[in-house]
């Protein structure tokens, strides 16, 4: 079946912006076409190829496509094509994590041009995971929306050979839809990245600006109105709030699905090398001892992971974080005391269980 393609006119079962004859199964199994989100009706595509994978930090709104022209596909009929493909769970291996715990970082040391596809916060996953809302259930998830996230995780699966992993980093909001993930995919690996409460909010409460992402993010999953949560009353308890959500859905998940590992980000800042070689392996993803090596003493640990243009190492981050440890010492009491009236934190184990390596800190 061949897509019309003109541009700016409806032909056939969609509308695509790109002056090229696109088929149906180019979109459905060639990476090439990255299916960048949805908008009321329509698939935004997005051309790629290998150097431009390579080249992106970022699958949002930094992405580096091989061409700016988008491509716009009718949604309809691409979910009914998905969905009449014989039940083919996902294989991908998964990096959740709660922000600012070096999981761009771990990503990165783990691509491997010609041996994986690594995939860092795609934008579609992200708003399935804002769309779910504050009450999603996967059980009682809408068929709309589980359609789109059936879509969405196809398209992830694709690759550019059978026996090349694919790896996809995700974000905070995905961390809500990680039951749904794991439910629907064979190959359940992944790895949970996280801070113990003290050490995320002096991370993610360090600046203004990150203080304005923690209200941000706070406000756009509604998390005041999860079941049973009360609502914070000042920015150091939200971000109590989004610890407390993140690290129950990573506590419970643990303990339901043993082919999953944490690893605290203390960790893998302080040992990199058996880090990224553990998830190396871990993930099916060959690198030898020389490699990792050569990866933790070059540039990509001496630089800013989301800027390599910035220098930044391990060194620094400690410094940092001592000095945002003082800065909040006071929002860090109210917090925690926050944090400890809540249910879901009584039931929290002293430390996440499964450590990929190392040990796993206190959690509170």
């Amino acid at each position: 079946m061949k897509f019309n393609n003109c541009v700016g006119e409806w032909g056939g079962d969609c509308y695509i912006a790109a002056m090229e004859q696109i088929t149906l199964s180019d979109l459905l199994t060639n990476p090439d076409y990255y299916l960048f989100g949805i908008e009321h009706d329509v698939a935004i595509f997005l051309a790629m190829n290998r150097p431009s994978y390579e080249r992106t930090i970022f699958f949002d709104g930094r992405i580096n496509p091989a061409s700016e022209q988008p491509i716009h596909v009718a949604l309809k009929p691409l979910l009914a094509a998905v969905a009449a493909i014989p039940a083919t769970p996902p294989q991908i291996g998964w990096i959740f994590h709660m922000a600012h715990t070096g999981s761009t970082l771990l990503a990165r040391a783990l691509d491997l041009p010609g041996r994986n596809l690594v995939i860092r916060e795609p934008l579609l996953l992200r708003s399935l995971g804002i769309e779910a809302g504050p009450a999603h259930q996967s059980d009682k998830a809408s068929a709309d929306w589980s359609e789109k996230l059936h879509l969405a995780l196809h398209m992830l699966n694709r690759r550019y050979a059978s026996d090349q992993p694919v790896l996809v980093k995700a974000n905070v909001p995905v961390n809500r839809i990680i039951p749904d993930l794991l439910a629907r995919s064979v190959h359940r690996r992944a790895v949970l990245l996280h801070f113990g409460l003290a050490d995320y909010l002096a991370a993610i409460l360090r600046g203004p600006n990150h203080r304005k992402w923690v209200e941000h993010i706070y406000t756009d999953m509604q998390l005041a109105k999860v079941p049973g949560a009360q609502p914070a009353a000042s920015v150091s308890e939200m971000a109590g709030a989004l610890w407390l959500f993140q690290i129950e859905i990573y506590a419970r998940l643990l303990a339901e699905y043993e082919e999953l590992r944490s690893l605290d980000a203390n960790t893998l800042f302080n040992n990199p090398l058996e880090s990224v070689t553990s998830a190396a392996d871990y993930f099916s993803c060959p690198m030898d001892i020389s490699e990792a090596e050569a990866i933790v003493a070059g540039p990509l640990f001496s630089t800013y992971s989301k800027n390599p243009g910035a220098a930044f190492d391990n060194a620094a981050r400690k410094e940092r974080l001592a000095l945002a440890l003082k800065d909040i010492a006071d929002e860090l009491v109210a917090a925690r005391h926050w944090v400890e009236k809540q249910p879901a934190a009584k039931a929290l184990p002293a430390r996440l269980s499964r450590p990929l390596c190392g040990e796993n800190g206190l959690l509170l």
